[in-house]
């Protein structure tokens, strides 16, 4: 019952209208794994890997906010929002967009299709304790872009 509300929410916010970020349409991964009921874009915003188990499992903190995440990636340029990419040990850039007084993260990844440039949404969090806190910190530090950011 309650992921089926939050579902509502992810397809007024993302599945029926497509929010912008710097101007670019941001997708969400749509691909619905075997035996699965929602879109791994939904089940990301929503869920976090067990480190018992490796599966992907409801936490509350992150589902509680999912209401924040269209409007913190679509109000990046808002003084409240620090917008940065970071390049991934993968050798991926990713854009974290970072409501830092709810302590809330978002990460984007730019990329190209056939209609163009897009940002594809690859999660969004609450930063849970110092800990997260610090390595986004870091990872801000470390960044790879200096002209999007809002003062720390």
């Amino acid at each position: 019952m309650v992921v089926a509300r939050l579902y509502g929410v992810f397809q007024r916010d993302f599945k029926y209208s497509v929010p912008a970020h710097q101007g670019l349409p941001v997708w969400h991964d749509r691909r619905i794994l075997p035996g699965g009921l929602y879109e791994e874009g939904f089940w990301h915003l929503i869920s976090q890997d067990d480190r018992n188990t490796g599966v992907r499992l409801p936490e509350f903190r992150r589902a509680e906010r999912l209401c924040w995440c269209r409007p913190t990636i679509s109000n990046w340029s808002d003084g409240e929002v620090t917008v940065f990419d970071y390049l991934e040990g993968s050798g991926k850039v990713r854009t974290y967009v970072w409501l830092r007084s709810e302590s809330y993260l978002a990460v984007l990844e730019k990329q190209q299709k056939k209609i163009g440039d897009i940002f594809m949404l690859i999660t969004a969090f609450y930063l849970d304790g110092r800990a997260s806190e610090k390595r986004i910190e870091q990872k801000y530090a470390n960044r790879a872009s200096q002209e999007m950011q809002s003062p720390p």
